[in-house]
């Protein structure tokens, strides 16, 4: 892990290097960036509401890495889940640690607040991201369906 690597809150001075690093994601997911829900998600992140959350890995002062979480209630506890929607680390800082203390940093605030589970979903074939997510999570039998609008 880079020495120097710090895991913290997403913060408004953030926005330009934030972008950056959510446009690149999803370009990764071949899916074309749409101004006004980027610019709703970064806002949403920053309000006091907190069912949007965001983390970055900041190095030296660089945001190099962000984790999306969305917070819900559900029907089986009176805890909130936690839905992970995105991670993703700039490629220059790949295979330094940055996503998995991201990762591990969603992990360790479900426990402090009591979350009742933290669950995500993650490409078939992105194997570098699988082989991470089977070192802090198990992977379940659930198959996935969607309606897309």
């Amino acid at each position: 892990m880079a020495s120097n690597l710090k895991i913290r809150p997403l913060r408004a001075a953030d926005e330009p290097q934030w972008r950056d690093l959510f446009e690149r994601y999803m370009r990764f997911y071949n899916t074309a960036p749409d101004d006004q829900a980027i610019e709703s998600a970064f806002h949403g992140m920053l309000s006091a509401d907190q069912a949007l959350r965001c983390w970055v890995g900041d190095i030296n002062g660089n945001a190099v890495g962000l984790v999306h979480v969305i917070l819900h209630p559900n029907t089986w506890s009176l805890m909130p889940d936690a839905y992970l929607e995105d991670l993703f680390t700039h490629p220059d800082y790949r295979r330094h640690g940055v996503g998995r203390a991201l990762l591990q940093e969603v992990i360790n605030t479900g426990h402090e607040e009591g979350w009742r589970k933290l669950y995500w979903n993650t490409a078939a074939d992105n194997e570098t991201a699988q082989s991470l997510y089977r070192k802090v999570a198990q992977q379940t039998s659930w198959v996935r369906f969607e309606v897309a609008y």
